[in-house]
């Protein structure tokens, strides 16, 4: 949900004039997000936010059916000279502008700002930041209500975890191990049975499939999970609602009592990393400091790169969450791999951590979810798993 006072506090702060979101057909998701409706309109559209007073819509007379049940206060142009001369009047006397821009594209998520649309404003003379922080701020941010549907949430995913675990432990016991793909839809089966809903599909990967980042297990050829396999789960769930939050977890559990000297070394290299990646955002916090989400991926990474497995670990540390229907939001990522995240990690924003070490063998992954609270800090919202689990 778009917070309008959030928006303007944070630009009053930062010297921010106002803020202008360019869509055309749909390609600017941070102006739907705010909207809070998705369309698919067939010309350009500008949502300008000044710091103070009221947001106003910029649309293309053909496209007004798209916005008719927008509030928003909306002008009307016609053609390209025309729409350019009402923008220069609805920005007014501003001089410096956010938009979805990052420098050099180095974070995608806030890079929706075509090229030309930023030479054109540069030749009008604005100074053009980015907006990522802003978002953050003013929409990706999680309120009361928010916060709550995620712990609900987490206490219901929690429990599946437990059940699928007990699942493959009693299959184990009478010898009728059960398929990666079958546990997958009994969690399927829990999530309708609870009134969840889910993104994408559970993960469930036994010893080698476990090391392979993108495996899934599908109904013909997935393994079995019988005594002495590794099995690694991964899943996420929300109660259905625009303002809710998932919750996302990753654990482990060995079908033995005895676990592999490799497998417990691997699965305390990659829980130091999570940990010690949380211990320098609560660290942060107490000495009034703010960090950037590639600094917390450079803990975890170095850590796993020190043990001697940087190679083996293939995406970020973690993830944005937010409210709405995407898993993966559109704030803060903890990540210098995929990108270089420079976005800061504000209060009341959201993220998981689960750094990874995959090998031919098997893969593990571990992932807590996380809240800056802005009275208690960082808060861990999901269990956090210390030891494997033993299915026996």
């Amino acid at each position: 949900m778009f917070n309008l006072d959030d928006a303007q506090r944070f630009m009053q702060a930062e010297g921010i004039d106002a803020w202008l979101l360019v869509d055309y057909r749909g390609s600017n998701p941070l102006l739907w997000h705010i909207l809070g409706v998705v369309r698919n309109p067939t010309r350009r559209a500008f949502l300008i936010v000044p710091r103070s007073g009221q947001p106003v819509l910029l649309i293309h007379t053909v496209d007004q059916f798209f916005f008719h049940d927008v509030t928003i206060d909306k002008r009307i142009f016609r053609g390209w000279v025309e729409m350019r001369a009402m923008l220069r009047d609805l920005l007014g006397p501003a001089k410096t502008l956010a938009l979805e821009y990052s420098e050099e594209g180095g974070v995608p998520t806030v890079a929706w700002a075509d090229a030309g649309m930023v030479e054109l404003l540069l030749s009008w003379d604005y100074r053009i930041v980015t907006s990522a922080d802003l978002f953050q701020v003013s929409a990706a941010a999680w309120d009361d209500f928010a916060i709550e549907s995620h712990k609900r949430a987490c206490v219901v995913v929690a429990g599946i975890k437990d059940a699928a675990f007990d699942r493959a432990k009693s299959a184990i016991r009478v010898n009728k191990p059960l398929t990666e793909y079958e546990l997958q839809q009994f969690i399927f089966s829990e999530f309708d049975r609870l009134g969840l809903e889910t993104e994408g599909q559970p993960v469930v990967q036994v010893n080698g499939h476990s090391g392979i980042v993108s495996y899934e297990p599908k109904p013909e050829g997935s393994a079995t999970i019988g005594a002495g396999d590794w099995l690694l789960i991964d899943f996420w769930a929300r109660y259905p609602g625009e303002r809710n939050v998932y919750s996302d977890i990753a654990w482990g559990a060995y079908a033995g009592a005895v676990i592999p000297e490799k497998l417990q070394a691997v699965f305390d290299i990659v829980r130091h990393a999570r940990d010690a990646a949380l211990q320098a955002i609560e660290t942060a916090w107490e000495n009034g400091e703010t960090l950037e989400g590639w600094q917390v991926d450079d803990v975890a990474r170095g850590i796993i790169a020190a043990a001697g497995y940087g190679d083996n670990f293939h995406h970020r540390t973690g993830h944005s969450m937010g409210p709405g229907k995407r898993l993966h939001g559109l704030g803060v990522n903890l990540d210098n791999l995929e990108t270089h995240d420079t976005r800061r990690i504000l209060a009341r924003t959201g993220f998981s951590i689960e750094p990874a070490i995959y090998l031919p063998e098997f893969g593990v992954r571990l992932e807590i979810n996380v809240f800056l609270d802005p009275i208690a800090g960082p808060t861990v919202t999901t269990p956090t798993q210390t030891e494997i689990v033993r299915l026996v």
